[in-house]
């Protein structure tokens, strides 16, 4: 376990720190829970950068918008070792 890393005893628990977090439920299961959240382009920023390269800079932030934008977490409960586990998808 890393320095900083939050345990949690259960997956309610995990579940509800998340959700406080900003995070959204997309599936709710006995011992899983999938959570996601998007990532926020910052479009002005891209825009001004366009304008003073000539648009060069166009085409990297269409590439940006049209990948993925999403950040998902699996969350995990062990009934047999009594462990919640997260695991980045």
């Amino acid at each position: 376990m890393t320095s900083g890393e939050i345990t949690y005893k259960t997956l309610k628990q995990a579940k509800i720190a998340y959700a406080i977090a900003g995070w959204s439920i997309d599936l709710e299961e006995e011992n899983l829970v999938i959570v996601s959240k998007q990532k926020h382009i910052h479009h002005i920023i891209h825009a001004i950068v366009s304008l003073l390269t000539g648009f060069l800079w166009a085409p990297f932030w269409i590439a940006l918008v049209l990948r993925k934008s999403e950040i998902r977490k699996v969350i995990t409960f062990n009934e047999e070792t009594k462990t919640v586990t997260i695991l980045d998808r």
